[in-house]
């Protein structure tokens, strides 16, 4: 049977294991910028369409500028380049409303 000690440090074993992977999931957040998917870096990537084994269409955002790219497995190439998209101001504001209240 588990006496109070072996429960106490079993216990505490489970919390500094919680507190390690919460550290490492902050320093990561933190300081990682872009390692992990979804998160707001300087490249983003607003839409992804394959159109076959490794070749595809996407939108990308790079440094406040929006490009239009084709891509396969040698070649990567820009068709477009915008300042924004349609409709992005609207969504800029959007957003701020929602960030306000």
């Amino acid at each position: 049977m588990l006496e109070y000690s072996d429960i106490l440090r079993m216990l505490s074993s489970l919390v500094i294991v919680i507190v390690l992977i919460y550290s490492i999931y902050y320093a990561i957040t933190k300081f990682g910028r872009g390692v992990l998917p979804g998160q707001k870096g300087i490249i983003q990537i607003i839409d992804l369409k394959y159109l076959g084994k490794n070749r595809g269409l996407a939108v990308v955002k790079a440094n406040g500028r929006y490009y239009f790219v084709s891509f396969d497995e040698k070649n990567l190439s820009i068709i477009e380049k915008w300042e924004k998209l349609e409709g992005e101001s609207s969504r800029e504001e959007n957003e701020k409303d929602s960030d306000s209240t």
